[in-house]
């Protein structure tokens, strides 16, 4: 454009032509198109990953050249033939640039094997067959700057959260997947497979799963992108039942106010050695209240095995005003979450006070 321009004042006034032509060499040089600026000089890929800078300022647009799924004036050239078949995903940065796949050996006979528009956000990925020459058409007109790459196509991304807990043999878990696919084409979701480290499996999207037995569960989930690329994660799923029960509380079945009495609180433990609380509570006409407490180690007993926590209790006159107490006996495990807190509670038979 500017040496035409020189060329135009030039013929207007002869007698600068010798200075306008020095100005046009000049000028020429300085605005020299990319070395790929066109098919012809296309850049060869050679191993994989490939990377190349150009700068598009001074970038043109052939002739002929297709517009493709994205219309712009700059554009640089690359050409790649695989020795092996393969996914391969192109990108072009730093700005969103589009990038348009071909093969054919001139702008007449180009056929389009792929396209992704300027802004789209997604690299360009496609299966590249061995033997086969790709075009790779890279361009913006915003862009100053950009840089080429190729490379084989990236498996997925596959992870997925679990609540970091210590679970039972009670509790359904519930699993929820993590997947992306760098490449851009997607995970396949009817590829998904989840396998619970205990010998059961879940193709699931988002599946619940109750383990058999306590151990350290490795969970390993697999997952497919739509042309075939695989990947898995692993978690260790910890599960340990802790589970206690309160089986009998035992009271005098009268005493009268002022009466010392006695109160046993029977405790079953049969799968880890525990340290339990029983928090023993008294009734009164609005509901129950704490009026002793004891903390001691519970082991874990095979056969109906029991713990004994003993407490006394003083009759007091409201007791006696009511006519009975009853008392309440509520267990929890020290350190660790009791799985069936259901039977961690339990009432004494009603002590009639006279």
């Amino acid at each position: 454009m500017l040496n035409r321009q020189l060329a135009r004042i030039a013929v207007a006034v002869p007698g600068v032509v010798a200075l306008l032509a020095v100005h046009a060499a000049g000028a020429s040089a300085a605005t020299d198109a990319p070395v790929n600026d066109d098919l012809a000089g296309a850049l060869p890929v050679g191993a994989l990953p490939f990377a190349n800078g150009q700068d598009l300022s001074t970038a043109t647009v052939q002739e002929g050249e297709p517009s493709s799924c994205f219309e712009t004036d700059r554009t640089v050239w690359y050409s790649y033939t695989p020795a092996e078949t393969g996914m391969v995903t192109a990108h072009a940065g730093p700005d969103h640039l589009g990038v348009a796949v071909y093969t054919g050996d001139s702008l007449d006979t180009l056929a389009e094997v792929t396209c992704r528009p300027t802004y789209s956000g997604t690299p360009v990925t496609f299966e590249a067959r061995a033997g086969t020459t790709y075009r790779f058409r890279v361009g913006a007109n915003y862009a100053e700057q950009a840089t080429f790459r190729l490379d084989v196509a990236p498996p997925p991304e596959v992870g997925f959260d679990v609540a970091e807990v210590e679970w039972s043999v009670f509790d359904e878990v519930a699993f929820w997947p993590r997947l992306f696919d760098p490449a851009g084409l997607g995970i396949d979701l009817g590829s998904l497979v989840w396998d619970f480290g205990d010998g059961t499996t879940s193709t699931e999207q988002f599946p619940r799963h109750r383990f058999a037995s306590d151990g350290d569960h490795a969970v390993r989930l697999t997952a497919r992108t739509v042309d075939g690329r695989t990947a898995s994660a692993t978690h260790t799923s910890v599960v340990r039942t802790h589970d206690v029960a309160v089986v009998k509380v035992n009271a005098p079945s009268t005493a009268r106010a002022g009466q010392r009495v006695g109160v046993t609180v029977e405790v079953r433990n049969t799968r880890y050695d525990e340290t339990v609380e029983i928090r023993l509570e008294r009734s009164h006409p609005w509901g129950f209240e704490q009026v002793d407490a004891a903390t001691k180690p519970v082991p874990a007993t095979a056969g109906g095995g029991r713990t004994s926590f003993s407490f006394a209790y003083t009759v007091t006159p409201q007791d006696a005003a009511a006519g009975k107490v009853t008392f309440r006996a509520v267990a929890a495990v020290r350190d660790h979450r009791d799985a069936l807190p259901a039977d961690n509670e339990l009432l004494s038979a009603p002590v009639r006070i006279r």
